[in-house]
């Protein structure tokens, strides 16, 4: 139910961005720079809000537990990118990025708002815990498997990994670690600054939406089938799984934010640039991912048994 009343929520929101945009308040040139307001402002803020009160906190082994389940969910989803587009008959071209689609969710435009809403900022650590292994991976799994076979891929560097995101986790974890308690005028700050989070990247992707060939992308069978398998079937399957080992609600929902959310915008940034015949391939999925991601994250939720 609580993740059903977030979900709507995040509709609400995303009306709002769609109004915006039909309105002009949103528009071609001013989303650039919101989304870059988000990204390298508040983006930030919210990941390092989790760590910046006063709550409860969680130690040692838990903490190592939350990261070997992070890793595994990793595995996983690596693994079922791998075969879900041969399973479907893609075209070898597009395996790279129905792959990365597979892997690579809004974690952190979606999965972070929610898990902030739902059970409050010092639920976030679990987050950050998850965001480190994911960036990881993105810039370096993600940035190789998007390339088409039989070029020259560019090579991964240490240095792609600085980033503000990145550095906020980082960050993070030294502070949690360090129990380092930030005066109340700069926690205030960072609260409200991430506070921004939410409304901001939800009006973003709502304003995206007028722009979809909605009637082209429901004609689209194996593109339904890839949103079912990965917005529907699979996540509920390993959340299932998982459940059995793991009994912490908080990490469940982090699992499913890790799974269950949408496909990430970055990835059509990447096939434009790495792989300019998997474009179109890219946005259509984003763009489905995240119409039915409304429906399908609650619904994995109840059949997961999160709630």
């Amino acid at each position: 139910m609580m993740v059903f009343q977030q979900m709507c929520i995040f509709f609400c929101l995303m009306l709002l961005g769609i109004y915006a945009r039909r309105k002009e308040i949103l528009n071609d040139s001013n989303q650039k720079q919101i989304s870059s307001l988000v990204i390298n402002i508040a983006y930030p803020a919210i990941i390092l809000s989790g760590v910046s009160g006063e709550g409860a906190r969680i130690e040692g082994r838990e903490l190592i537990f939350a990261f070997s389940v992070a890793i595994a969910i990793l595995f996983i989803a690596v693994f079922l990118g791998q075969i879900i587009p041969r399973i479907l008959g893609y075209e070898k071209k597009y395996y790279g990025i129905i792959n990365v689609m597979t892997v690579f969710t809004n974690i952190g435009f979606m999965g972070i708002p929610m898990i902030y809403g739902i059970y409050g900022a010092d639920a976030l650590i679990y987050m950050t815990i998850f965001l480190i292994p994911f960036n990881v991976l993105f810039y370096s799994y993600a940035i190789q498997t998007i390339q088409p076979e039989g070029e020259e891929k560019k090579k991964f560097h240490l240095r792609e990994l600085m980033n503000v995101g990145m550095g906020a986790c980082v960050i993070s974890v030294v502070i949690y670690f360090s129990e380092i308690r930030l005066p109340y005028v700069l926690n205030t700050t960072i609260q409200m600054v991430g506070g921004l989070t939410a409304p901001l990247a939800m009006m973003l992707i709502g304003a995206s939406l007028p722009d979809i060939a909605w009637k082209s992308l429901f004609k689209n069978g194996r593109l339904i089938a890839f949103v079912l398998l990965k917005m529907l079937i699979l996540p509920t399957l390993v959340l299932l799984a998982l459940g059995q080992f793991v009994d912490n609600k908080i990490l469940l929902a982090v699992a499913l934010c890790a799974l269950a959310t949408p496909s990430g915008n970055m990835l059509a940034m990447l096939a434009a640039i790495y792989n300019k015949d998997s474009f179109l391939t890219a946005t259509e999925g984003i763009s489905m991912t995240t119409a039915v991601s409304v429906i399908t994250m609650p619904l994995v939720a109840i059949l997961a048994g999160i709630g």
